[in-house]
């Protein structure tokens, strides 16, 4: 559900879809270079929960996806994929209540890989699982908060500083071009 409809340009969509592109296919290539390693018997292993493990190049390439999708919109001048795309002002309430939720996931999530893997409160019984839950929730929730608001507020003023230099390049260009046609 869209909190606030506002309608795309179609130049931002062709952008923001040029540079998923790039990422999806930085993604692709990535990944089928883990298979190949794997194929041949290379494999580098992280930290293991449960007879499962995390694969360090696919997390690496994974990052490395958002990170160049992320740089590449903001040196098209654009903040984000949605309608904030190009926006003049900060949308503070959209991304503090998306860091508020993605501190709360984090939470979750990490009180559930405890639970999972054993962690020591899980014996103690249910009022320490929930004091545990509940210190994870008010240590995730402001740091998870204040990070995605660092990142987006930096995203931000970077992508208004590209519109703006792209902006000025287009008058000036069109000021030599008013001067020539006098």
């Amino acid at each position: 559900m869209k909190l606030f409809c506002k309608a795309k340009d179609e130049r931002v969509v062709a952008e923001i879809n040029r540079i998923y592109k790039i990422g999806f296919h930085l993604l692709s290539f990535g990944i089928l270079a883990d298979i190949l390693l794997q194929a041949i018997g290379v494999r580098l292993e992280g930290s293991t929960v449960v007879d499962s493990s995390i694969n360090l190049i696919e997390f690496a390439v994974l990052m490395l996806a958002w990170a160049v999708s992320l740089f590449l919109m903001s040196r098209k001048g654009l903040m984000d994929d949605n309608a904030f795309a190009e926006a003049d002002r900060f949308p503070l309430k959209i991304y503090l209540a998306q860091g508020v939720l993605a501190g709360s996931v984090a939470a979750i999530v990490v009180s559930a890989v405890q639970f999972v893997s054993g962690a020591a409160w899980v014996s103690m019984g249910v009022p320490y699982m929930l004091l545990a839950f509940a210190a994870q929730l008010l240590f995730m929730v402001p740091t998870v908060t204040v990070l995605v608001l660092l990142i987006t507020y930096a995203t931000f003023c970077y992508a208004k500083r590209r519109r703006a230099r792209a902006q000025a390049q287009m008058d000036e260009e069109d000021s030599e071009d008013s001067d020539l046609q006098r």
